[in-house]
């Protein structure tokens, strides 16, 4: 999903799928590369499944319900997991699956805010979610949210709020603050809250996307994003590399898919993901049998690709 025109009010651009760029500096990030992989076609090893959102998962409702329909059936691998991983805030995602709750699975965990938010399953319907403190515990190492956010509101004052903003309250959080702002004007927003970073020594990543005359500037703890939250849920899940497959369908996942799991990228993904997995297929950096470029759209793309790595009866 791209964002519309740049004539639209900053205010009410809706966040959800676009194309990005990944800037890392002064990072402790993972270093990912691929490794080669023989499929195991025994239906009844246990999967881990780590899937995008919009897009993905979600989009037509009859695509979502055919994944269900396979998650609640015998075909399923007994102790397989799934794992929702998006750019949403928890009360986004909670708000999009009451709403779907006819087509969607409960999933078995969810990484919120681009890898900032880790949260587990509570067992207590009032509260169905609760956070992974170890986890946000991790991403405070040699991070200050005051540091950036005061740079970022010395950025938009430089740049004029007609042309730069705060996004919304709900897409900010104590390791992720994000910024709105025109293209042509990216730049001041990145070098400004950079030089702030690296002057008072914090580990940080700054993730630049969005598309139609607008950016996303995201500023986060080095340790967040959602390769590393991906790593950390399967290790706590228990599921070998290989056990794993990551699901997407834009820019925006690159690096998510670019770890040592299998990966699904679904038929309806941006041109710039399609691009990266063949250039990376090419140059002997992504093993054919470690990626699955699905022909079907969304959900089904999934099952397609599910099917293809043998995890599907």
């Amino acid at each position: 999903m791209r964002l519309g025109a740049a004539s639209i009010a900053p205010t009410r651009l809706a966040r959800a799928k676009h194309a990005s760029t990944i800037v890392v500096c002064r990072s402790r990030g993972v270093r990912t590369t691929a490794a080669s992989t023989s499929v195991d076609r025994t239906a009844q090893t246990p999967v881990l499944i780590v899937s995008d959102l919009d897009g993905t998962m979600v989009g037509n409702d009859e695509y979502t319900r055919s994944f269900r329909e396979f998650w609640e059936s015998s075909a399923k691998p007994p102790g397989s997991k799934l794992v929702y991983s998006t750019g949403r805030s928890l009360e986004s995602f909670t708000k999009l699956i009451e709403t779907k709750s006819q087509v969607m699975v409960e999933p078995d965990g969810l990484i919120c805010a681009v890898g900032t938010k880790v949260f587990q399953p509570s067992g207590d319907v009032s509260r169905p979610w609760v956070e992974d403190a170890e986890w946000t515990a991790a991403l405070d190492i040699n991070w200050c949210c005051d540091v950036v956010t005061a740079a970022a509101r010395g950025a938009i004052d430089a740049c004029g709020d007609d042309n730069a903003h705060f996004r919304p309250a709900d897409e900010q959080n104590r390791h992720k603050v994000t910024v709105g702002v025109k293209d042509e004007l990216v730049n001041v927003v990145e070098d400004t809250i950079r030089s702030a970073c690296e002057s008072n020594g914090l580990d940080y990543k700054i993730i630049i996307s969005g598309s139609g005359g607008w950016k996303f500037v995201d500023c986060v703890s080095a340790g967040a994003g959602k390769l590393e939250s991906l790593e950390y849920v399967r290790k706590q899940l228990g599921f070998e590399l290989l056990e794993t497959v990551a699901c997407g369908d834009s820019g925006n996942d690159i690096l998510m898919l670019s770890g040592r799991t299998r990966c699904i990228i679904v038929g309806n993904a941006e041109s710039e993901l399609r691009e990266w997995a063949n250039d990376r297929v090419a140059k002997g950096e992504l093993a054919l049998d470690r990626v699955f470029l699905a022909t079907e759209h969304e959900a089904l793309g999934i099952l397609q690709g599910l099917s293809s790595f043998g995890f599907r009866g």
